[in-house]
C-alpha cells in the first residue's frame, strides 16, 4: 500500500477532486461515500509507473477544502517505506496487512480494523489480498504538516477498540461524550457520542470525515432535502455546511471522526 500510495496520492491529490460547490448561492451538502465503493466496485485500475505489472486500483472519492478520501486496492505486494510523508487514517476493508518496522517489530492488521499510519513511519508493508485483492479506505489532510514536527507514534497502530466499542467514554457536557484517540502532525482522530437530540449547525468550521458506529443521524441542509445515515455509513460534513443535525440512537449516537489540523 504505502510505497505506492506515497507517489500516487501526492500526485493525484492536486489533480483529482470532488467538485465541492463554493459560490454564495450553492447548497453545501454532506457527501456520502457510496456502498458500492466500500464493496470494492467501480474502482478504476491504474498503471503504476514503478510496478506496471501490478494489479492496482484507486479512486479519489472526495477532495474538499481540508480532507481527501481514497479507496484503493492491490494484489499481494511488498512495499518498502522510508519516512512516510503524511499522516493517514485507514479503514482496512479486505485482506491483511503485515508490517515489519525498522526496529524489526512485526505488526498485523485485518479486515475491519481501523488504523493510523503516522508521518515519518519507516518499514516494510505487505498487503495480502483476501481472494487476491486487498481493499482499504484512506483519509489524508490536503495540507502538509510542519516539517519540524515529529509524530508521537512512530509506527502504524490500531485505534482504541474500547472507545470504538463505546466503552470508557468521557463526558464532555450534559448531552455529549468526546475522546481524542490520537492527535498527529496532520490529522486528529476522535470518537464522539450524544443523546438523541436536534441542533442547528451554522457554517461548520472544520471539514469532518464521519463514520457512524452506532445509531442514526439525519442531516438537513438549508433549502435542501434531508439525508439519513445509519451504522456503518461513511460521509463528509463539508466546511461551511449549515443546516440541522438530528440524532437517534439506542441511548447514544456514536461516531468516529477525522479532521485535519
Amino acid at each position: 500500500m504505502k510505497g505506492i500510495l506515497i507517489t500516487v496520492i501526492l500526485t493525484i491529490v492536486s489533480t483529482l477532486s470532488f467538485a465541492q460547490k463554493t459560490s454564495k448561492d450553492s447548497i453545501i451538502e454532506p457527501f456520502k461515500i457510496e456502498d458500492r465503493l466500500i464493496s470494492g466496485l467501480d474502482i478504476p485500475r491504474l498503471k503504476l509507473k514503478a510496478h506496471p505489472e501490478r494489479e492496482y486500483y484507486q479512486k479519489n472519492i472526495y477532495k474538499g477544502a481540508e480532507l481527501s478520501v481514497y479507496i484503493l486496492s492491490s494484489e499481494t505486494a511488498l512495499n518498502e517505506i522510508n519516512n512516510f510523508p503524511i499522516d493517514e487514517f485507514v479503514y482496512y476493508i479486505n485482506g491483511r496487512a503485515d508490517i515489519e518496522t525498522k526496529d524489526s517489530t512485526k505488526l498485523t492488521f485485518y479486515s475491519g480494523d481501523y488504523l493510523f499510519v503516522p508521518k515519518g513511519f519507516s518499514g516494510n508493508w505487505t498487503n495480502n489480498g483476501g481472494n487476491k485483492l486487498h481493499l482499504e479506505l484512506s483519509v489524508i489532510s490536503n495540507k502538509r504538516g510542519d516539517s519540524t514536527k515529529t509524530s508521537i507514534a512512530k509506527n502504524p497502530f490500531l485505534l482504541d477498540q474500547e472507545l470504538l466499542s463505546g466503552i470508557g467514554l468521557t463526558k464532555h457536557n450534559s448531552t455529549t461524550y468526546k475522546n481524542i484517540i490520537y492527535s498527529g502532525v496532520e490529522l486528529d482522530v476522535f470518537t464522539e457520542a450524544e443523546i438523541p437530540t436536534k441542533k442547528e449547525i451554522s457554517e461548520n468550521k472544520k471539514e469532518q470525515f464521519i463514520h457512524i458506529l452506532n445509531g442514526s443521524l439525519t442531516i438537513r441542509p438549508i433549502n435542501s432535502q434531508p439525508q439519513t445515515y445509519y451504522k456503518g455509513d461513511f460521509f463528509i460534513l463539508p466546511k461551511g455546511f449549515s443546516g440541522s443535525w438530528e440524532v437517534e440512537g439506542q441511548r447514544l449516537l456514536r461516531i468516529l471522526k477525522v479532521i485535519s489540523k
